[in-house]
């Protein structure tokens, strides 16, 4: 399955809940195994840029060109669509306006 963005979305690759969180990262450092919850995966706020829709940010005054794809960014918590590929790689699809900053 080939996945073709549209409009105002961007396609992320979200980082990893739990090597994203510093309490978790604390505790497996120190041989603490921590269980995070479905909500606490969900926190996850940064992401890598993968596809960007033609329209995106145009309705801001902006490019489609203002990220790019491999660009690390920070969204709105708990935005997006979660979809699947075929090879089972997870991604999420955000309205552009969720994107909150590029982290360089």
């Amino acid at each position: 399955m080939a996945i073709k963005i549209l409009l105002h979305h961007v396609l992320l690759n979200l980082d990893d809940a739990t090597e994203a969180d510093e309490t978790y990262r604390r505790a497996k450092a120190a041989g603490i195994h921590l269980e995070l919850d479905k909500r606490e995966q969900k926190a996850v706020e940064y992401g890598t840029v993968v596809q960007v829709g033609p329209k995106a940010f145009l309705d801001y005054g902006g490019t489609p060109d203002m990220i790019k794809a491999g660009d690390r960014v920070t969204i709105n918590r708990y935005s997006g669509k979660e979809i699947t590929d075929s090879d089972n790689t997870k991604y999420v699809i955000v309205n552009d306006q969720d994107i909150l900053a590029v982290i360089e």
